[in-house]
């Protein structure tokens, strides 16, 4: 989109490679603070009140690493985290090298700042931090649907089903509690921006050319070769005339009009 592609060229000095990585960097370290300090995740979380009020600013910042310091200190609770990790880090360079660093950038900025506003402004309550992680998950299972992953070690189940299963959840949220949108819409409206209008434009592209080719083949396919031709007027079966052809002793093929008086029945 040419409007994004000016944006990007204007703000590449904004441009942090390897953004992602370092937030989850950040946040492996606010789990591991639960250790010493198992209400971190309350800390860090979004409270509008205690910014306003007792001035703890870092909040606004901090809110996107509250989920991975929330989980509780335990053995499952760092396996799942190992396995979201990996899937940060898979999901931080495929869209770096779908994108390039700056758009990736500024898409996490956008999403961080749009939820920060919303929070600011309405208060949505405590929790949004995840929503970052799941505008990216959304971002990359949609430029990559077809990357699986091992439910259980087992089960091999493509990208593009878990989101669909994610946003379907979300969908619920939304129902159960209207005020959950206030997190969700400036979550996901980069994603509806320019994400979903390049999938779109690269889709109809590809329908595009698909039926280009197909008519190329189809003229490129050689006319049938006629079954009869007389070998006198060359006409064949195709011929608007309703000729009847025969074939003589030396292997030629004459039609009823031009056939040879000595082969005529």
């Amino acid at each position: 989109m040419r409007w994004l592609d000016s944006i990007e060229r204007r703000l590449e000095w904004l441009s942090f490679p390897g953004l992602f990585k370092y937030l989850t960097f950040l946040g492996v370290i606010a789990y591991a603070c639960q250790w010493a300090r198992p209400d971190i995740g309350q800390l860090l979380d979004f409270d509008r009140e205690a910014i306003f009020q007792r001035g703890e600013v870092w909040r606004i910042f901090t809110f996107i690493l509250a989920p991975m310091g929330s989980g509780g200190f335990t053995p499952v609770g760092a396996l799942f985290l190992y396995f979201a990790v990996m899937i940060s880090f898979l999901i931080s360079d495929s869209l770096e090298s779908a994108w390039g660093p700056t758009r990736t950038t500024l898409y996490i900025l956008t999403v961080w700042v749009g939820m920060a506003v919303s929070q600011l402004i309405f208060d949505g309550g405590r929790g949004a931090g995840s929503m970052l992680y799941s505008s990216l998950f959304f971002a990359f299972a949609t430029l990559f649907p077809k990357v699986e992953f091992a439910i259980f070690f087992l089960i091999p189940i493509q990208v593009r089903f878990l989101a669909m299963l994610s946003a379907v959840l979300l969908g619920l949220a939304a129902i159960s509690s209207p005020s959950f949108l206030l997190v969700i819409v400036p979550a996901m409206l980069p994603y509806c921006l320019w994400v979903l209008p390049d999938v779109i434009h690269g889709r109809k592209s590809l329908v595009a050319a698909a039926q280009r080719r197909r008519k190329f083949n189809v003229s490129k396919l050689p006319e049938a070769v006629p079954f009869h031709k007389c070998e006198v007027c060359q006409r064949t079966e195709r011929d608007p005339a309703d000729l009847e052809f025969f074939v003589t002793s030396d292997g030629k093929e004459y039609c009823t009009e031009h056939l040879p008086p000595q082969s005529k029945p």
